[in-house]
């Protein structure tokens, strides 16, 4: 019986441990509308948008519980009240730090280079307006962003769309210093084929029934 039953945890062991981790999110997937959040009230703007960084992280990873990552469960984890955010904090397995932007034009080469390392995004602050928001991508000479103030659009927007943050206006940023998976590719369409069975030739050709006799065929019938 004692074997019988460690043959069965073995066994439960070794299909846990072949058992395939969650794929990370596609960029189509941590680019859907319901993956972003609105502030719920005025002066947490950072906030929010700390949260929509963690969120697009945990589904890089794998995590499905992505979306149990709000406002309310980031300020219990790390917001300070009447402070804002920490300058070092972390959320479960995932770490975040701040650095600082040098200004002017000279914050785009530096976000750009971030960006490239950071596809979660990251949560761009603008001490002078103030307000913060999560700077998602660099397309094509344009930044993205996600902006959780109620005057700004839902989902991605330019950041020009977003409601005073400016890539010039910026002096800091916040970024996810753990591990962070790359997006998944997104899954090929299988290229559309058409076999030709039969010859252009045969297709043309006239029924049987319909073909002229030929000259042998009219001989013997006169025969008959």
């Amino acid at each position: 019986m004692r074997r019988r039953i460690l043959s069965i945890f073995l066994a439960g062991m070794m299909m846990a441990a072949t058992a395939p981790a969650a794929l990370a999110a596609t960029t189509e997937e941590i680019n859907q509308d319901a993956v972003f959040l609105k502030q719920q009230e005025r002066g947490t703007c950072t906030l929010a948008s700390t949260a929509m960084m963690l969120r697009r992280t945990a589904m890089l990873n794998g995590d499905e519980t992505w979306n149990q990552i709000t406002e309310d469960s980031c300020r219990e984890a790390f917001w300070i009240s009447g402070v804002g955010l920490p300058y070092n904090f972390s959320y479960g397995e995932m770490t975040v730090s701040r650095d600082t932007l040098p200004g002017g034009e000279a914050n785009v080469e530096v976000l750009i280079d971030v960006l490239e390392e950071h596809p979660e995004g990251i949560m761009l602050h603008a001490a002078c307006v103030p307000h913060g928001i999560l700077l998602t991508s660099y397309e094509d000479g344009q930044f993205y962003c996600a902006d959780p103030s109620e005057y700004a659009e839902e989902g991605i927007i330019p950041i020009e769309e977003a409601w005073g943050t400016r890539i010039e206006n910026s002096n800091a940023y916040w970024y996810v210093t753990s591990e962070v998976a790359q997006p998944e590719a997104e899954p090929l369409l299988p290229e559309a084929t058409v076999t030709v069975k039969e010859s252009l030739d045969h297709l043309l050709a006239p029924p049987l029934s319909l073909q002229t006799p030929g000259v042998d065929d009219v001989l013997s019938l006169t025969a008959r």
